[in-house]
């Protein structure tokens, strides 16, 4: 199987970790769209070029297209990332899963309602999210931003320092927590987050990486990635 993933043209992180979990289930195909600065001009400004990659996607016949940019998804409001997969699903009758979109139906998967987020954004982008998760009727009850501007800075953070910041700003009275950002280095991380904090641990790319799997209904072997992926 091929799977098709439109990224931010700095994102280091999400063609690494979607290829190593999907290894023997399916190859990646990556498409770039220009982004430098994780800030509301840049991540809006990248919606425009949604289309024409998938459409260069399309002709490699892959089996699902997946734009894989958390705030890009959701920057211009709730509804963006479901207006952006209807419009490829319906230009290129191909599956599509946008990173927002997958994180609410991650989250909803799980049954959580309170939400600790960590995002390794400015503050305003962060209160963006805050309110974007209230409006699918999530409550956040914690928050830590690391305010990094540079998106290429964000791909440099280790696993070692999410798990840090988890462990240290999580609401272990939560129901879950969401790491953002698909720049973000998490698949080594996840499993012992939910061992320490007891509770469900969720980042970009595990709920886009989940998604991505049900839409192909396939199963992936390695079931360290967190217990979205055991439920």
């Amino acid at each position: 199987m091929r799977v098709g993933l439109i990224i931010p043209s700095s994102n280091t992180t999400m063609e690494r970790e979607f290829s190593t979990a999907l290894q023997g289930t399916a190859t990646v195909h990556s498409a770039r769209i220009k982004l430098g600065k994780v800030v509301s001009n840049e991540l809006t400004a990248m919606e425009d070029s949604i289309y024409s990659e998938a459409e260069k996607l399309a002709t490699a016949e892959v089996d699902i297209i997946v734009y894989g940019c958390t705030s890009g998804s959701f920057i211009k409001g709730h509804r963006q990332y479901e207006m952006i997969e209807e419009q490829v699903e319906r230009s290129f009758r191909i599956p599509c899963v946008a990173t927002a979109g997958a994180v609410v139906r991650a989250l909803n998967h799980l049954k959580a309602q309170k939400i600790s987020l960590i995002t390794p954004y400015i503050h305003e982008v962060t209160e963006i999210e805050k309110k974007y998760l209230s409006h699918h009727g999530f409550q956040v009850v914690s928050t830590y931003h690391a305010s990094i501007l540079e998106n290429t800075a964000i791909g440099r953070v280790r696993d070692e320092e999410v798990l840090e910041w988890a462990l240290e700003h999580a609401d272990r009275n939560s129901d879950a927590l969401f790491i953002s950002c698909t720049n973000l280095s998490t698949f080594k991380a996840l499993k012992n987050i939910e061992e320490v904090l007891k509770i469900p641990a969720i980042s970009s790319n595990s709920a886009t990486l989940w998604n991505t799997v049900r839409r192909l209904d396939v199963r992936l072997p390695d079931n360290s990635l967190g217990r979205i992926f055991t439920m």
